[in-house]
């Protein structure tokens, strides 16, 4: 996605594929309810839902081939499962004294292995690049399955596309409001 005509292209197609899948989202959620009820009757968290999902497949859409695995990891996840992907949250008490006496663990071993001479500059900065790396296959879809050369690629690919669907849904809220 290289240039100007390419951006633009995708931003149309982008545009495209998300009103009809608002539109198909809108008919199938008014034909599942009862008693007539009408797309309004959606809650906020199914409507933030449905756009979402909506996007996220338009986007997927929208890049069409060029060898990028994203798209395709996309469209099998929202085709194998209509729940979120995202697990919730813990709101616990313990848990957040438990993850709080983690980070002051792993903060005074640090300090130590530096005040006794331990670990080196070049076996920290590769232990950060793994758990940098670990965090990034996560994030990008179909990233696990990817070496850090293409995960790099792919992200960066990811990246541009995710900033064109921003752009295109800024568009759509400035001509909204």
């Amino acid at each position: 996605m290289r240039g100007p005509a390419s951006t633009m292209a995708f931003q149309q197609g982008f545009l495209k594929n998300l009103i009809l899948g608002l539109q198909a989202c809108s008919k199938v959620c008014v034909s599942s309810r009862s008693g007539g009820a009408t797309a309004a009757a959606m809650s906020l968290h199914e409507r933030k839902r449905a756009i979402k999902s909506s996007a996220d497949i338009a986007m997927a859409t929208s890049r069409g081939g060029g060898g990028a695995r994203w798209p395709r990891a996309i469209l099998a996840a929202s085709s194998s499962s209509s729940s979120p992907s995202r697990a919730p949250c813990k709101t616990s008490s313990t848990g957040k004294a438990r993850r709080c006496r983690k980070i002051v663990r792993r903060c005074f071993q640090t300090t130590r292995r530096w005040r006794d001479g331990g670990a080196g500059g070049a076996s920290l900065a590769r232990r950060l690049v793994r758990k940098r790396t670990k965090v990034l296959r996560k994030m990008i879809p179909g990233g696990e399955l990817l070496d850090e050369v293409s995960l790099i690629h792919e992200a960066v690919d990811y990246v541009e596309h995710l900033h064109a669907q921003v752009d295109v849904l800024l568009r759509i809220s400035n001509a909204v409001q």
